[in-house]
Parts: structure tokens; C-alpha cells; sequence
């Protein structure tokens, strides 16, 4: 049904003069979610593709580097051949 057909001649405070309004609510809401939703996707985004960043330049620090942040070459291999998905940080 349309406005039209319902409501020929709409008062001012009547059911009929607020549809457009609710309408356009909702379709903002909508808008709104899914702005959020891209927001999050682009910022986990970013977070993998830092780690993966992260991952490889701990795997090209020398073994004098990896002592002074606290590290042995063995922890420093096996965190830098982990998968850039595999993120333990992400939910904290």
C-alpha cells in the first residue's frame, strides 16, 4: 500500500505522516551497520597485515637483538613462521 491510498489527505500527528520518517530511520540504521561492519573489517584488516609485518622483521633480527628484547632464536623462529591470521591479541 502507498501513502496515497491509506491517508489521501494526511493531518499533522497522524499514523500517516510519520511513515516517511520511520522509514527513513530504518534505512539509516542499515547505513549505520553496515559503515560499523566495513569499519571493523578495514581494521582487522590492518591489524593482520601489521602482525605480518611484525612477524618478518623478527625473523631478520640478529641473535644480539632478539637477547636485549628477551627472546632465543628458537621463540623468535616459532612466532615468526606462525600464520598472520593466527592472532591471539585480537580479542583482548
Amino acid at each position: 500500500m502507498t501513502k496515497e491510498s491509506t491517508c489521501p489527505a494526511p493531518l499533522p500527528g497522524s499514523a500517516c505522516d510519520h511513515r516517511p520518517v520511520e522509514h527513513a530511520l530504518a534505512t539509516t540504521r542499515q547505513r549505520l551497520r553496515f559503515i560499523v561492519r566495513l569499519w571493523h573489517w578495514a581494521r582487522r584488516m590492518d591489524r593482520l597485515a601489521q602482525l605480518r609485518r611484525e612477524r618478518i622483521q623478527l625473523l631478520e633480527l640478529s641473535d644480539h637483538q632478539l637477547r636485549d628484547i628477551g627472546l632465543t632464536r628458537d621463540q623468535a623462529l616459532r612466532e615468526g613462521r606462525r600464520r598472520y591470521w593466527d592472532d591471539i591479541g585480537w580479542w583482548r
